[in-house]
Formats: C-alpha cells, structure tokens, sequence
C-alpha cells in the first residue's frame, strides 16, 4: 500500500499569479534574481518525483527523472536559452564549438585504444568513435578495457606524437570560440543557473547523515510520520553474500529483494531498505550497525570488522539527492555544448569563498557515495579538462590539496576508480603541467614526503625499515602505493631542456626520494639460522611490493638526471653522502690485511655467515645506476671524489662494493646449502632478486656495482675482497692440498668446493656482462638483443612469452623497439593447427653470441640451453663445447675492468686450479672449476685478440705461467674427458692469439710442441667416439666371424655321423629346390604385378566397376531382393571383471555406459520437434556386465552425492547421476544394453527368402495400405478391450484377400524371444534416465502424448533414437564423410544398440494406441497435419516400432522389426511422402535462378542430369508428372493465382463484354522443368535416405556394399538399392502402380490445397512447411575484427537498469543474443532458484548447455547443468596466440579453424564432456557457474 502521498503533503494549492519561469523573468529585470529562486525551487519541485511503495516486508523506491527533466530541468533550460531552447541546442550543434578535445569520460568496461606507434605513454587512450576516425587504426594499435573513470585523449597535443585529432575533432578546431545564439544576456543568466545548480548539489550531496534532521530547516519534520528513510551504503570490505545474510536476517527481507537491494547498493553506491517512522528506520539502523559479520576468508581487513554503513534520513532530503545527482549528470553533458558554458563554470569554480569552490568539491569527495562521486568526477571532467587554461588551474588546486586527498582515500575503503584521487591519471600525464607543478608546486616532493609519512614513517626501527607481519596493515599499504603510481606519471617523460625552477624542483624530490632509499637499505635483514629452524617465516612481501612500485620511479629519476650534467652533479654529491650517511655493513668495520699470490688487500671484517645481511640495497644501486651516465657529460670518480672529500664525505671503492659483496656471499652460502634452516622466505627473495620484474634495479645494479669497483681497484686488489668475502683466502693458496689431506671430507668441504663455483661465476659475470649501456659501448636496443638472444638459446618462444621474459624499462612503451630488435635476430615460424602458437626461432650465425654463464639464466635455463648448443654442434661436426663468445669494448671509465685478466691473483687462480686437475690425489678438484677456469681464459684470449685495450699483454704473463702447457696436458687427462672439446677450443684460440703476438714463436716449435714431438695431437670427442665405434665394429665382426666357424663344424660332425640319414634325403631335397625355385618365381611375378596394377588407369578401373555391376546385383538390405544375414562373432570382454562374456538372450545382461543429453542443435526449423528439444545419446561402446556396472556406479553416485556440497549447483532429484566410463573416462549418465542383431533372434535359421521364391508369398503395399488404414479407425474406436485390433479381426475388416499366413509371413510374426529377467530393467532404467532428463528440461510440462513422467513412454525412446541418427547423419555430412567411410567405435556401437535396443524394447513395452492411432491417422487417413509438416524419417523410426506390436495378443506372440516386407513397405511409404513433399515445395524459378547464377560466376554450367531420362520416359508418365505438377506444386500455383488476378483486373478495367468467360491461367511445364525438378527431388531426399540407411543397416546387419563411394558424396541411387526402393524416379508417376495412388492421397490433404492460396492472397495461416533438407545448424558469423565485436557492444544498456551500461556483456553463439552476464541485476528464475542470465538463456536455447563468448574479456564459456568451463577463443592475433582477459591488448582477428572446432564440438554433442573433462583436469578455482 502506499503510505505517503506526495501530492497530498507538500505541494501547496496552486498559485495563480505565474508559472516560475514568469516570476524568474520578472525578478531579473527588477534585479532581485538570486540563486537561492532556484534552490528553493529544486528543494520544492523534486519530492513530487520520488516515489516509493511498501510491498511484503520490502521497499521499492523511484525517483522519475524523465517528468523531473520535463518540469524542472526544461524550464531551466527554457530561462537560460529564451523561449524556444530546442533550436538555440540545435544552431548550437550545428556552430559546432563541442571542444578539440573529446573527454568522454569512460564507464567500467568501455573499450579503449592506445597506439603503440603515437601514444606519448601507454595511459594515452582513445573511445571507440574517435578511434574509428582517427589515422590510429592502420597503425600497431593495443585493446583494453577501462576501469572506469579514465576519459578520452582524443585532441590533446600532449598526448600524441602525430595525429593528435580524429576527423570529429579535426573540424571543430576551424570552428570560432564566440558563438551567435550565446549573447552577453545568455551568459548572465546562466551564470545565475550554474551558480544555483552548485550550490543545490553541493549542500544537498553532503548531508551528513545523523544531522539530517536539521537539512530542511524544519520543515515538515513530524517525527511520528512515516517520512524517513534508511539507507544502506556501499563499502568494498563486506562481500554480498554477507550483506544479502544482514538484509535476510535483520531487515527481514525475502532473498530475492535483498539481491535487488545488494546489486543496487554495488551499481549506486547506496540503496533506501525500508521507508517508515523514524523511530523505526533508527532502530534498523541500530540493529544493522550492531550486526556482527561473520569474518569472510577472503577478506582480511581493517573495515571487514566494522559495521555496514547505514544512515536515517528524511524522505525529501532523499528525493533532492537524487534530483541533484540527475541534475550534475545533466549539467556535464550541458557543459560539453560550448566553450562559453565551460568558461562559465570554470569562473565559478574558482571562487575561493563559494562553497562549491574547486578545494571543496575535492576535499568533500569522500563524504559522499559512489554515484554521487562519479557524477562530480565527470563533471570536473567535462568542466575543467577540455581546456587547457582550465586543466592547469584544476591540477594546481589538486596538488595543493593532494596530501589531504590521499590520507582520506588511505582511510576510505572505496576503490580507487571511486575517489577523486584517480584524476591524478588526468593531470600528471600531461607533461607540460607536470613539469610545471614540478617547478612550481613541489609536487615530486610533496609525493614522496606524502608516501614517507603516509605508508612507511611507522615501520622505521633504528633507521631502517621492518615490515610487522599483521597482514591487515596490507591495505593500507596497498592504497598508499597509489602514490607511487602517480609519481611514475609523473616523471613519464623527461623534459628535453632543465629550467632552473625545474632542476631545483626536481632535486627536493631527490632529498625525498634519498630519504625514502635511506631507510630502505638494508630493510628486512636477515641473518644466518644455525641450530634449529625460524619459528615462523618472517615478512618479505611488503618490502619487495614497495621495490616493484619504486623501481619504475628509481628508473625514471636516474633517467632524468641523465640528460642534464648539473643535475647529475648535484645528485651525485646527494647519493654519495647519502650513502656516507647510512652504515649498513660499511659502518665503522675492522679491516684486516689478506694476501694472495705476494699481494696484500686490507679487507673489511664482515662475516656474512653470521652478521646480518639484505637482499635490499637500493641506496648502492641508485648510486650505480648514477654513476653510469658520468661519462656522457665527461665527469669522472676521481674529479668528484675530489669535490667530496673537500665536503668531509669519503667513500673508498671498497666500501662501494661491500654490501654487494655480502650479499652475493650470502646467495653463494644459499646456494651450498648453508641457510637451509632460514625457511622458504629466503629462497622466495633470491627468486624475485633474479626475477624479470625486480632485477633491473636489483642483480642488474649489483652487477654494474661490482664492476665499479673492479674498474677503480686494483685488479688484484678486487680479487682478493672477493675471495676474502666468499672465504676463499685459503683456497688460493698453493698450500691448500697439504692443509686438506690433514682434515676429514665432511659437508663443510663439500660446501666451500660450490663456494668456489659460485665466486668463479660472480668472477664470468662481472667480466663478461658488459652489455650494459655506460659499461661498454652498447646501446639499449644492444642490451635488449643480448637478452632476446640468450632466451632463443634456451628454446622457441611465441610472441606472448617472449615479451614476458623481458624486462619493461621504457615504462610500457616498449613494444615498438622489441619488435624491431627482435626481427633482426630470429625469424617468427607461423602457427601450424589451432592448438599452436606461433614461435621465434634464433637465426644460426647468431647462436654464436651464446653466453653459457649469462647472470639472467636460472638452473633450469642453464643446462637446458647449454643441452642444446651441444647437440647443435655435435649435428654442425664442430667441437662439443659452449666457448665464451666475443665481448664489446669497454667505455673509458671502465676499461682497466680487463686488467682482471692478465692480474697474478687472477693467473694465480687459474694455475692452481689446472695444476689440482692434473694431479691425480688433488682432493678439492671439481670439473665445474676447471670448465670455469677456461672460460674466463677465453675471455682473456678474445680480450686479447680484440686489440681494444694497449695495456693488455695477456700471451706474455701466460707465457711466464706455462698456460699452453698445462693446457695440452689437460687435453689428454682422463679426468677431463667430458670437456676435452672445450680445452681444445682455448688451445686453438691460443695458438691464432701466438700467431698474432709472436709469429715466430708460433712458426717455430715451441718448448711444449717439442717436447710432443713423438706424441700425436689430442682427438676431438667427435674423433674419439668414431675412434671408438670402429673398433667396437670391428670386435663384433670377428666374434661373429667365430661363432659362424663354430656352428659350420658342428654342422660337419652331425653330417658325418648320421650320414645315412642325409642319404635317403637327397631325392626329397632336388624336389624340394625345383619346387622353392618356381615359387620363388611365382612371388616376382605377383611383385611385378602389384607394381604394374599401380599404374592401370582411372577408366579401366570404372569400366571393372560397371562390369562388376552388370554381373552381381547390390545387396539389399530391406525388400524382395535382401541380402542374406552374416553372423558375427559377439564375444567380448567386460572391462570392470575382465572375464569373457558374449550376449546370449538369457544369459546376464550386458550393458554399455552411455551419456543422455536435452538437444536442440539439429533443430533449425521452429517447426521441428514444436518448440521442444530432442534427446541425445552417446556411448562409448566398452562393455560391462549390467551387475558389475551397479557396483561400480553405487559407488560413484555417494561420491558424486558428496561431491555436490563442493562446488556444484545442488541437483534436484530428477537428474541423472554422471559419471565415468571406468575405462576411457566417457562421461556418461546412464546406460544402454547391448544385445545380439534382431536377425539372429527370429528363428526358423536365417531370414531372408530364397530367390526362388515368388513374391506372391507376401502381401502387396496396397495391402499394407488398407490394414493401416483400417487399424487406424480400430484403434481410434471407442473399445471395449483390444481383440479388434488383433490381426485376423483387422484383416478381415480391411477386405484384404489374403490368408494369414501370407500376412504373417510379411511381418515376421515369431514366438515372443525369452530374455533374461533384468533385460527389461535396463530398458526400463535407460527410459527413466531419458524422461529424468525431459523433466529437468522441461519443469513445468508434461511428456508427449499428454502423460507425464509417471508412465513410461516407449515414443521417448523412439524419438530419441530417431534424432541421434538425424544428428549423426547431420555430423558426419559437415564432416563431408560418406556413409561407407569407417565410423568412429562411438558412434557405431551407439547407433546399433540404440536402434537394437529400441526394436526389442517395442516387442514388450506398454502400448499406446492412441498414440499409434494419432500417427497412422495422420499417415494414411489424412487426418491431422499435412505432409508438408512432417519429419519423415522421425515418422518412419515411430511407425516402425510403435504400430505393428499392437496386433498380436501379449505374452504370445511379437513382431520384431528387423527388415520384414511391412518394414520396407514402411520404409516406402515415407519415402513417397518425402517425394511428394519435395515435389510440392519445388520452385522452378528459384532453381533456374540459382542455375543462372552459378553460370555468372563463372561455374561451368552442368548440363541437366535428367534431361535425357525425362525425354525417354512414356509419354503417358510425362503427362502425369505434368499432371501433379501443375495439380500440386505451391510455387506454380501461388503464381498462377497472381497472374490469374492481375488478368482480371485487366478484364475488368477493359470492360469486356464477354465477362462470362473465366480466365484460366496455364501453368507452364516443359521437359527441362520436369529434369529439373527430378534433379530436386533427388537432392532435397539426401538427408531422408542417409538416415534410412543408417537405420536399417543396424536394423537388419546388411553391411553397405562395396560400391558405395569413400570419397565423394553419397549416390541417390546407390542408396536407393541398398534400401530396396527403386531409384528410377519415374515408376512413382504411373498411375497404374499403388505408389502414385499413395503420393496422391499425401498431395490431396486440405491444408496442401489451401497453402497456394493463403500463401498469395494473404488470408488465414499458411502452414509452416518443415523442408526436407533442413537448413544446417550453425553458429553465428563472428565480426572478423574483434575491435569491431567490442565497439558493437559498447552501448548496450542492462535490461533491467537503463541507466547502467552491461559490465560483461555475454553474447550466445548459438542464436547471438547478448546478455548481462555474472551480474546480480539480472538473475531471473529456473524452477525455484535465482540464476544468472546465461544459465537461464543457456536452458531455453540450447537445452541446458551453452556456448558464451564474454566479449569485454575474449573468453568462450561453455556452460553446462550447474557447471562449466572456459576455452580457448575464436579470436587469434597476428602471433597465433590468444588473449583471454585483453592482457596484451593485441589486435585481434576471428581464426576460422579455431572458431570451427567450438562448432564441431557443439556439432558432435561433445560439450557435456568437454566440460567435464576441463573441470577433472585442471585445479580449478570453485566457480559458482549457475551465476553466471
């Protein structure tokens, strides 16, 4: 009832003195127009709109906007514009001053384009209509969705590169700023409007909730009157399960309002849940507020604790907030018509005293809720950013009140889309004003000093940072990370000249930025665990969160510094005393002095092993990153570090690098196994430290650290901190052997042998990673080619994987540069299938550049590419190795880096490590050291070779320490087997370096080639394996040799001593040879011709063919002329008990699983099937004994009863049980018996009669004819029992003459067959699965025939089999299979004992003579539908099972379908009706057309196939196809009708005197047309006699005969003959055969009479012809370009919320409706439940199985009963990849083989399983796909 009218309360009687535009007009020339006119006028006017009504314990409010824009808005409208606005809007539009810029603000889910190629960063975006203008879309564009909030760039200068303005924009910007109809006067008073609509929203959007009572001035405020409200807001914590459970239990609303209610409180923001006294909506406040939510294990947050958020508020406060957000949506669009308006505003706004200044509407924003937010968020957008005067002054207020903002978003729980700190994307992109606001403002800055104090101030203990381990303080920090996005747009792009106010501005963000990295060097340390394991893992996540979100911003600063020298200077001198300033390791250490190979290094004390250590050193980086762009402006480390010790700052190299040192030490210690006990958190930390996502301001940095130091060390002075540090002082000393024999091998030995690989690697990496831009002189596209290089030596990748491994350092703009570099270095191999992507494979020159040792590999990669370049080059012939490839030059400042290599520390190493490989009980050898040992000498060797570096005289110092030598004596110890090729290698690189420094020596013998003068040079291991093979060959040779010497002489003893034995033989023996020898010749010849027989020609085959038919006649399988029956073996095996079993009729049943499915995909024609489904059924054919299978399938159905409480849809007790076929894990459902052929069951031998006997032992068709037509009345009758319809009582009331037995013998009448007593049970089990299904269809309606599921219904079973032929039959034609092509073990087995089963299923199921009634009548009495609507092979499938049964008394005698003459008389008799049907619909002129057409596009035209039979038919049985045409045919005669009536109207305006005479119209019928439409007839009866043969081949167990075709498509008259019909199509037009009488007495049904006429003259319902060939199924055409798929969806409202655009739109594949898809607004319901619209839509249009493509996500969903799945989508990108989710944003085409394979699935009815099988596969995530 309604409680509360409005009209009644608050409007007052009417004033008649004037409307309020009259008194607003008046007022203003008096003067006296104030805003506060217009606010009083909004607060009175809106409450008459807002409407609500108590219904059942829920409320349903309305605010009617539409009357609220006619009454309040228009007249607005109307005193701003004068008396007609319409056509002032309208010469507006056509002055067409919009803006240049587009804005249009994006809702959640609107598309969005970037071009890769134009777009200044990836946050640059395009809509869909200005994308579609622009030059963008021939360029490399990128697709996304938009989160909401963002808007359009389309216009801004800054934005683009080139083509900054689509063709829309184009032309506004010749378009004047001043504007005719906008005058002085016009402006005035809309700045009043403007004014008076500001403050009206702002005052009235902002009421606090509890003060509501004093929001309008106390009026009307009875307390006891039912005029409040409480309203529910929305908050991101609670989830609506937990809202919907508040509603339910508190508010006491039903479950379906309370989604209403919780789907409106999602989409608004906040939603009214009851309308009554105020006392009452305050104690629901309470009682919601007081709820205590049960925590969700989802979410963990601060608010999930806290109550909902509720208020009471008054209903007129409510109607005027909802009128003010209608009014701020209509004022953006308002704004958008003109420059002026928006100048206007902007005017406004800046009035710091208003209380709508711009501060306000910022600061106020999170008071309000979501729609009310996003409403001033479009506003400010269409307002403020149009221009750019007005974007400037936007972002300053913005960045001064920034810190307020961020602290209020921190502490709202709204998303960030939501809250006014989102238009930072807006104003920090644009680099002009971000670099102002830089220089002016502070802003970097202010944005690091926000963050600091904000996200990290409470976590700093001693300095340092420590993360607490409360995840709840999660959120928080994951709000307040924001502000790093903003500052990463900030710096997006550098400027291209520093202004001093720029530079000093951008060096306070520097202090901030150094203040933040302070406290982050050396954050979360750890220290090694010793004698038990952590309690507990400590917090690692947060730390490296913040480097992620840092490192972009670390990047871009380093960048920035870059491009300027003074900046650089002066960050330098920062980064260094910040650096002096932090003691993290380096303060304060003992040093201690180490020495190695007779020099001395002081080594700074600090033992990683036990001290604490940290994996973060962003402080040390930054600095390297610094220190790499010094060269560029000619500054040096020893110039500054002049400048720095003058400032009392010191900082020696040494204490550079330490903390690198240390922590490498510690990843060397982890790596040997020494911090196991420290937990999984250490290991999680080294694997993002190498990680794609953190490295580049982590190992990357630390590398480029290390190389610092060993640039501006010395050499040997490096080496030794480094082995110092990795404890390794003792190993490089020359008495470390003798000092190891002393102690045992225990696992301390075992660790300091990795130690020593691990320092070996650092060694390689800090040499040989020098692609790095200010290390060498390389180039970033260098950088990047070495990494795409490395990767393609691991394997193939695709495009996606490719551009995943890589680091993005250009901010998301990296795109265009890979794709150039990486089409230098591999070439792309296209995609081969739908299942493959496309791959990059290396170019072969380049494999060349493979770095086995490269620092970015994990393990895994190493070995796996290291694998590969083996085999490579074992396939090349080239030496088995991976030597170090060449390296590039090194920059000035880091040249003395090469001195390393020829260092005594480094040499020293080298030999020692040779020496303990070449001495044979050296202890701590290890052939890893000695493969490293040889590539850092190649490294020296290439160096060398190179002549890049003067000082480097790597031969001299390796001739002073032997190295040759001891190389060669490493090529031939054993010990060095495996990497004798890479030894080789280093002697040969040697010998070319010998050649190049000292020709002489390397011409004349050396003292090591002297010495093996006597001895050969080393074998390759290629040389030694073929070394080693021969001998093997030639060992084997001789043992055989001998073995074969063996046998011959113990075949000599047996000889002599049985020699008379070999005598008697001799003869036997000749005769044998001579007989072997012809054999032998009799083989060769049969060769000889199985080889000519490959050559014979096409025609001599054909010609074998026709003389092959001439001789034996085709079998076939129904009729006077059929084949006799074959027996089969029918053994098998059972898969659950394994013991062998065959069928025997009472023997124990045996069952096969199968799957039984509601079907509508073969059902094209609404006609068909009257808007039902079909039931399917599959089967896997593996064979079970029925009681084994109960077993089995008891026990799946308790899983599968304990399984529904997991992740499934509760079933109702209807539906079948699913589970697998225990062997090939089918799904199935129920099962299907599996029987022995009909054949064998009838006895008296095998069916089939002697050709000797005359037809006359049979009853004729006519016959057959009249007994249908006679039992059809019987049975329709009104009877008293069934002993009328019996057989002897039917014939003798159809005066057939005849005897009984004749009669008997042409059904096959046979004692009833005794089968096993659970026989029936399995028939009796498969019906119910079948009626099981129907019903969960089918709910609410009752089974054919007007029974519902309590009585069985054997035309279920019948119609069932029919459509699982007729949609195989459809299958195998899409497929373009033949009939005699194999068929798959499925669908064979299926087919026979479904169509077996159904046979004997209808000798003993119950009757249904009404049934059987019903169809004869309409068969042969005329009654009911005519042929035209019938599905003549569903019909035959009926008439074959259902009638014949009912003539024989029960439990006595059956007739058992299994090809008898009534059979085949049936069988002719719907072949007739197709015929006639076929012949009834032909349509000359259309054929003709198509004809002409095939003609024109350029198809040789075919002759007509039938021309020459039709000229040598009868002339007689011309006429009477001539006859029927013309009698019958609908098309002809509707013709006839139309000519026959334009004639009359002719006779009737000549005004003839002769109006006696009709005017007859003859329809015109030649020779041609008659060919033609025999040509139709015999095309459109395909599908009919495929299905047939089908049928009965399973029927009767005839195999097709050999002359069916396994190519090409099946032959009308072949099939034909295999049914036993005649295919000479002539014979059924001779009026003197029963068969015209038959196809007559079809023509002649009234409804075919009338059809001409009501189809012409449009009176009454024609009949809805169901065509023989039915239209095949297919899913709908796609769009081939996916952006056009996504832009055709873009404004597509929710049907239940016009307001609110579709989140995810779902369009059907199947019938291609759109719907909301997984949205609570649109959840209508199923039975009793409430489901998505998906789920819903899937059940009536595809009979409970679906197949969805989510277009805003590019995902294809098929969705089955209570679940589903997601696969691969249609759509590909140029890479063979697809992109679920739009992650790439690539642009998409429709791949025609991917998309045909979802078709086939569906085709073949495989969805069922499909999803079965994705759901047992995968783990995947619990979906509530009912949702969906």
């Amino acid at each position: 009832m309604d409680l509360f009218d409005m009209d009644d309360v608050v409007v007052g009687p009417p004033d008649e003195c004037s409307t309020p535009l009259k008194e607003w007009r008046l007022k203003l020339q008096a003067g006296t127009l104030t805003r506060n006119d217009f606010i009083e006028f909004f607060k009175k006017e809106s409450p008459k709109y807002f409407d609500y009504q108590n219904e059942l314990d829920t409320v349903k409010c309305m605010f009617k906007e539409a009357l609220a824009k006619e009454e309040i808005i228009d007249v607005l409208v109307e005193f701003m514009l004068g008396d007609n606005p319409k056509s002032a809007l309208e010469k507006l539009r056509l002055e067409g001053n919009t803006a240049t810029v587009c804005g249009k603000v994006f809702k959640n889910g609107e598309p969005t384009y970037s071009c890769r190629e134009c777009g200044m960063d990836p946050t640059c975006v395009l809509c869909v209509n200005c994308f579609k203008r622009s030059a963008h879309r021939f360029h490399k564009y990128k697709m996304s969705t938009s989160g909401g909030g963002g808007c359009c760039d389309c216009g801004d200068n800054e934005a683009w590169k080139k083509d900054h303005y689509c063709h829309l924009h184009l032309d506004n910007r010749k378009n004047p700023l001043e504007s005719k109809i906008i005058g002085g006067a016009v402006l005035e008073r809309s700045e009043i409007c403007f004014s008076a609509i500001l403050a009206f929203c702002v005052n009235y959007l902002e009421i606090e909730p509890n003060a509501s009572l004093k929001c309008l001035d106390g009026e009307g405020l009875e307390l006891d009157g039912a005029h409040f409200c409480t309203v529910l807001y929305n908050d991101e914590s609670h989830t609506f399960d937990q809202v919907i459970q508040t509603l339910t239990k508190i508010a006491k609303c039903r479950h379906k309002e309370a989604m209403e209610i919780v789907a409106a409180i999602d989409r608004e923001g906040r939603a009214v849940v009851k309308c009554d006294t105020f006392k009452a909506c305050n104690e629901l406040k309470t009682a919601i507020e007081n709820q205590m939510i049960p925590p969700s294990g989802l979410l963990t947050n601060l608010r999930n604790n806290q109550s909902l958020r509720t208020s009471v508020l008054h209903i007129n406060s409510v109607a005027c907030q909802q009128f003010a957000l209608q009014l701020l949506s209509w004022f953006q669009e308002f704004l958008v018509r003109h420059y002026l308006f928006r100048k206007t505003f902007s005017e406004l706004v800046q009035q710091k005293q208003e209380s709508f200044c711009i501060r306000h509407i910022l600061e106020y924003d999170v008071k309000l809720w979501k729609t009310a937010r996003t409403c001033w968020h479009r506003l400010l957008i269409s307002g403020m950013l149009m221009e750019y005067e007005n974007k400037m002054v936007l972002a300053q207020e913005f960045s001064r009140r920034y810190a307020t903002m961020v602290e209020d978003f921190i502490n709202d729980d709204h998303d960030h889309a939501f809250s006014i700190v989102s238009l930072s994307v807006q104003l920090f992109t644009v680099p002009s004003i971000a670099h102002r606001l830089i220089a002016k403002e502070g802003i970097f800055d202010k944005l690091l000093h926000t963050f600091y104090y904000v996200a990290i101030e409470k976590f700093i203990l001693n300095r340092t940072l420590h993360f607490s381990k409360n995840i709840a303080s999660l959120t928080f920090f994951k709000r307040a990370n924001y502000i790093l996005y903003d500052l990463r747009y900030l710096l997006s792009l550098k400027p291209d000249v520093l202004s001093n106010e720029l530079r000093t501005g951008f060096l306070e963000g520097c202090k901030a930025l150094m203040r933040v990295l302070n406290v982050m060097q050396g954050m979360e340390s750890i220290t090694r665990q010793t004698g038990q394991h952590m309690d507990y893992e400590p917090e690692w996540e947060c730390a490296f969160n913040l480097h992620i979100k840092l490192a972009t911003t670390i990047s871009q600063v380093i960048e920035w510094a870059s491009t300027d020298k003074t900046l650089l200077h002066k960050l330098y001198k920062m980064t260094v005393r910040a650096l002096v300033s932090n003691n993290f390791i380096v303060g304060g250490e003992e040093a201690e002095a180490k020495s190695v190979a007779g020099h001395v290094a002081n080594c700074l004390i600090y033992d990683v092993s036990v001290r604490p250590v940290s994996i973060h050193l962003p402080l040390t980086r930054f600095y390297a990153g610094i220190y790499l762009h010094l060269g560029t402006h000619d500054l040096s480390y020893d110039c500054l570090v002049a400048e720095t010790e003058a400032l009392n700052i010191k900082m020696t190299p040494r204490e550079i690098i330490e903390p690198v040192l240390c922590t490498h030490a510690m990843i060397a210690q982890v790596a040997a196994g020494m911090w196991r006990r420290n937990g999984y958190s250490l290991l999680h930390q080294l694997y993002f430290y190498k990680n794609v996502r953190c490295r580049v301001e982590m190992l990357d940095r630390d590398i480029v650290c290390l190389q610092i130091g060993a640039s501006l060390m010395e050499s040997n002075e490096f080496l030794i901190h480094a082995l110092n540090k990795f404890n390794l002082i003792g190993w490089a000393q020359s008495n470390y052997e003798s000092k190891l024999a002393e102690s045992p091998l225990d696992d301390e030995f075992m660790r300091q042998l990795s130690m020593i690989d691990e320092f070996l690697e650092l060694l390689i990496v800090i040499i040989g990673e020098r692609w790095m831009p200010g290390v060498s002189l390389v180039t970033e596209e260098d950088r990047l080619r070495k990494e795409i290089i490395q990767l393609l030596c691991i394997k193939s990748y695709s495009h996606s994987e490719l551009s995943r491994a890589l680091p993005d350092t250009t901010g998301g703009n990296s795109d265009s540069v890979f794709e150039d570099v990486i089409n230098t270095v591999a070439t792309f191999k296209k995609p081969v299938g739908a299942d493959r992507k496309g791959v990059y494979v290396l170019k072969e020159s380049l494999f060349e550049e493979f770095n086995v040792y490269f620092y970015h590999y994990t393990k895994e990669d190493k070995s796996k590419a290291e694998e590969l370049q083996r085999e490579r080059r074992k396939a090349k012939k080239e030496l088995v190795c991976c030597p170090p490839p060449m390296l590039p030059q090194l920059t000035p400042a880091f040249t003395s880096m090469a001195n390393i290599l020829q260092c005594n520390v480094f040499l020293s190493i080298c030999t020692l490590t040779m020496d303990r490989a070449l001495d044979i009980r050296s202890r701590s050898f290890s052939e890893s050291h000695v493969q490293k040992i040889l590539h850092l000498l190649g490294f020296a060797i290439q160096e060398e070779l190179s002549e890049h570096y003067p000082f480097l005289s790597f031969y001299e110092r390796a001739q002073q320490f032997g190295i040759l030598d001891k190389l060669d004596e490493l090529a031939r110890c054993p010990r060095l087997e495996a990497h004798r090729d890479f030894v080789l290698w280093t002697i040969k690189r040697y010998k070319d370096m010998q050649a190049k420094q000292a020709p002489a020596a390397a011409a004349g013998p050396s003292g090591s080639q002297k010495k093996t003068a006597g001895e050969e040079p080393p074998l390759t291991s290629e040389e030694q394996a073929r070394q080693e093979k021969e001998t093997r060959a030639k060992l084997a040779a001789e043992r055989r040799a001998k073995i074969m010497a063996q046998m011959q002489s113990a075949q000599k003893s047996f000889m002599k001593s049985n020699a008379e034995m070999f005598a008697n033989s001799d003869l036997e023996q000749d005769s044998i040879s001579t007989g072997a020898s012809s054999s032998r010749g009799a083989a060769s010849s049969m060769s000889s011709t199985a080889m000519d027989w490959e050559d014979i020609s096409d025609e001599s085959l054909e010609e074998q063919g026709a003389a092959a038919l001439v001789i034996k006649q085709n079998p076939a399988c129904l009729g006077p002329n059929r084949a006799h029956y074959q027996s089969q073996e029918n053994s098998f095996k059972c898969i659950l008990c394994f013991e062998n079993c065959s069928i025997n009729p009472d023997g124990p049943p045996l069952v096969s699983s199968a799957f039984v499915q509601t079907s509508r995909v073969i059902l094209t024609t609404p006609s068909h099937y009257k808007g039902k489904c079909g039931m399917h059924v599959s089967c896997c054919g593996h064979v079970m004994h029925y009681q084994c299978w109960q077993e089995y399938y008891s026990n799946e159905e308790s899983k599968e009863q304990r399984r529904l409480h997991r992740n499934r849809l509760a079933l109702s007790q209807g539906h079948n049980v699913e589970f697998h076929c225990p062997y090939c894990r089918a799904l199935s459902n129920t099962v299907l018996p599996v029987s022995e052929p009909l054949v064998g069951l009838i006895p008296g031998g095998l069916p089939g009669v002697p050709p000797a006997v005359s037809s006359e032992s049979y009853l004729p068709l006519d016959c057959f004819v009249e007994i249908m037509r006679t039992l059809a009345g019987e049975l329709s009758a009104p009877a008293g029992d069934n002993t009328m319809w019996q057989y002897p009582s039917v014939l003798r009331r159809s005066n057939v003459i005849g005897d009984l037995a004749q009669f008997e013998r042409s059904v096959q009448l046979i004692a009833k067959p005794q089968l096993h007593a659970t026989c029936m049970e399995v028939m009796t089990s498969f019906n119910k699965a079948l009626q099981n299904a129907m019903i969960s269809q089918q709910p609410n309606a009752v089974t054919e025939g007007g029974v519902g599921g309590e009585a069985e219904n054997p035309y279920l079973v019948f119609d069932t089999c029919s459509y699982t032929l007729e949609s195989l039959e459809i299958y195998m034609y899409t497929m373009r299979k033949p009939l005699k092509v194999e068929m798959p073990m499925r669908h064979q087995t299926c087919t026979t004992n479904l169509v077996r089963a159904c046979a004997l299923y209808s000798s003993w199921a119950p009757q249904r003579p009404e049934l059987a009634s019903k169809l004869l009548d309409t068969i042969f009495n005329q009654k009911g539908t005519s042929v035209l609507e019938w599905d003549c092979f569903r019909m035959l499938v009926q008439l074959s099972f259902g009638v014949l049964n009912l003539m024989v008394r029960e439990n006595e005698h059956t007739f058992l379908p299994s090809g008898s003459m009534f059979d085949f008389y049936m069988l002719q008799t719907m072949f007739l009706a197709n015929v006639t049907k076929a012949v009834i619909c032909f349509d000359v002129e259309k054929q003709l057309d198509s004809r002409r057409a095939k003609e024109e596009a350029g198809k040789a035209p075919t002759e007509l196939s039938q021309l020459a039979y039709v000229e040598q038919l009868p002339s007689k049985i011309q006429e009477n196809m001539v006859a029927f045409y013309r009698r019958y045919n609908v098309p002809a005669r509707m013709r006839q009708l139309v000519q026959q009536k334009e004639a009359e109207e002719k006779h009737n305006q000549g005004h003839s005197q002769s109006q006696n005479q009709e005017q007859t119209v003859v329809i015109p019928c030649e020779l041609q047309h008659l060919a033609l439409m025999l040509e139709y007839v015999q095309c459109q009866m395909r599908a009919f006699l495929r299905c047939a043969c089908l049928f009965y081949r399973c029927l009767t167990d005839v195999e097709f005969p050999d002359t069916f075709p396994t190519e090409q498509p099946d032959r009308f008259d072949l099939m034909c003959q295999y049914l036993g019909l005649d295919a000479d199509m002539g014979v059924y037009f001779d009026m003197e055969t029963v068969y015209a009488t038959v196809m007559h007495n079809f023509a002649a049904h009234p409804h075919i009479l009338r059809q001409a006429e009501q189809c012409s003259l449009r009176y009454g319902d024609p009949v809805e012809v169901l065509p023989c060939l039915r239209p095949l199924p297919e899913l709908k055409p796609l769009f081939e370009d996916y952006s056009d798929l996504i832009n055709s969806v873009s404004d597509i409202f929710c049907p239940n919320n016009e307001r609110e655009e579709m989140k995810t739109p779902t369009m059907c594949l199947i019938c291609g409706k759109v719907l909301c898809g997984q949205s609570y607004c649109c959840q209508p319901e199923l039975g009793k439940m409430s489901v998505g619209a998906c789920t819903h839509h899937a059940h009536s249009c595809g009979a409970e199985v679906g197949i969805f493509l989510r277009i805003r996500d590019c995902q294809v969903v098929y969705l089955g009963r209570g679940k589903g799945c997601y696969v691969q989508p249609p759509y590909l990108d140029e890479y063979g990849e697809t992109d679920q989710g739009l992650r790439r944003g690539n642009p998409l085409r429709l791949s025609q083989y991917a998309y045909r394979r979802i078709f086939m699935q569906w085709l073949g009815h495989k969805l069922h399983e499909e999803i079965a099988r994705l759901n047992d596969n995968a783990n995947v995530a619990v979906t509530q796909w009912h949702h969906m």
